[in-house]
């Protein structure tokens, strides 16, 4: 599995826990209450598998591969892979503030954020899958994605916390499992409907 692969597959778990979220945002609208034991484990799961391993593999590995290869950095589409992920991080701490609070408003400011960080991320995971990662297998040479790859194996390996990757691929298929959504295995990439990649 090449580098990129390895990034898309990455989406397919991510979009699992973005259902659950999407599950329980419309539930705390609805019912006026948070089911905060699973909206802590979908946090974790986002925080975790989300931003530190799989945006954590784009931002210091894939992005200044791409850079090397003359794709900028300030503008265009590692631009606004960038500002998403910044946009992302807001939005789960809003989420985290909620759950922390409490009071009578917290499920619908969980809700709120739940539902931006939702509607953004599947947009994010579109553009990326269908604009920004062939433009990385345009300018890698085969020597460069196997360097990638290697790297990735690397992170994973020897820059996580022991079981920790596993812990949270464990968690994610628990929250699809209570929530009855579909499972990675079981999703296929989204189409990308002409996506601006583009300030």
């Amino acid at each position: 599995m090449g580098p990129t692969e390895i990034l898309s597959a990455e989406h397919r778990v991510i979009e699992q826990v973005l259902d659950c979220l999407e599950r329980m945002a419309t539930d705390a609208r609805s019912q006026a209450s948070l089911d905060a034991g699973r909206a802590a484990q979908a946090l974790e799961v986002l925080r975790t598998f989300a931003d530190q391993i799989h945006h954590g593999k784009e931002e210091e590995r894939l992005f200044p591969r791409m850079e090397a290869r003359g794709i900028p950095r300030h503008v265009g589409p590692i631009a606004v892979m960038l500002d998403d992920h910044v946009f992302g991080r807001a939005q789960i701490r809003r989420m985290a503030e909620a759950l922390e609070a409490g009071g009578a408003d917290a499920p619908t400011r969980f809700a709120d954020a739940a539902m931006a960080y939702v509607e953004m991320l599947r947009d994010h995971i579109a553009k990326e899958d269908g604009v920004l990662f062939p433009l990385a297998e345009s300018v890698l040479d085969d020597a460069g994605r196997e360097e990638l790859r290697a790297e990735f194996e690397r992170f994973d390996r020897d820059e996580l916390e022991p079981g920790l990757l596993a812990r949270m691929l464990a968690q994610a298929e628990d929250l699809a499992r209570h929530y009855d959504v579909p499972l990675a295995a079981q999703r296929s990439k989204p189409e990308a409907h002409g996506h601006g990649l583009c300030h």
